[in-house]
């Protein structure tokens, strides 16, 4: 095998090993969140977990990010696990559930991110462990992704976090209104915004700060 391809594969499965931990998480959190709220919906069917396997989408979390480890972007490699069911009907403040479990996904991933630079400096300043590139590198990925995942996932376009997150901020009833029409076509926008590089333009001066903070 070509010592470089060797080395873009072991980079990318640091970044698919970053990403199954910060989705699990992501998702985790959801349905803590839910719990806490008074849905136990999620917490039934065993999401209130640390176990990927638990969260799984085999396009999302399998398939799409190991097809980006062979075929890298600009970005690291990104996906998704499966949605959390959650039943708005059994939260205590309806309108204040809704917010707090879609924002329960992001704030993990801004919390893991956070950790991951502390780490990531830590680790820099110990000469010993500074030498030890791969787990440089892997620290590395998982701030990035994790700060991918945040800034995705709060674009208020459903089924995204970013519209549930909406709901304490406009009211229910415009909430609701606003998913209604907007979601039929959410998966349309969503695409629009990645092929016309709109999310790139917004997720790279991020990336760069990222990058800056943690050189």
């Amino acid at each position: 095998m070509d010592a470089n391809l060797g080395m873009k594969i072991a980079v990318g499965l640091m970044q698919y090993i970053a990403l199954l931990f910060s989705l699990t998480v992501h998702e985790s959190a959801h349905a803590l969140s839910a719990h806490y709220m008074g849905d136990d919906t999620a917490k039934h069917l065993g999401r209130i977990s640390l176990n990927p396997i638990a969260h799984i989408d085999i396009i999302g979390t399998v398939v799409i990010p190991l097809f980006m480890i062979f075929f890298p972007s600009s970005i690291p490699i990104f996906g998704w696990a499966k949605p959390v069911p959650v039943n708005p009907l059994n939260f205590r403040d309806k309108e204040g559930g809704i917010s707090l479990v879609s924002f329960a996904g992001p704030l993990s991933n801004l919390i893991l991110m956070v950790i991951a630079i502390i780490l990531y400096k830590v680790v820099m300043a110990v000469p010993s462990l500074a030498a030890f590139e791969p787990l440089r590198i892997f620290l590395f990925y998982l701030a990035a992704i994790n700060l991918l995942l945040a800034i995705f996932n709060l674009i208020p376009v459903p089924p995204l976090d970013g519209s549930g997150v909406l709901a304490k901020f406009i009211g229910l009833r415009n909430y609701e209104d606003y998913v209604s029409k907007i979601q039929p076509y959410g998966f349309i926008i969503l695409l629009a915004l990645i092929y016309f590089n709109v999310f790139d333009i917004i997720f790279k001066p991020f990336y760069i700060m990222l990058i800056r903070i943690m050189s």
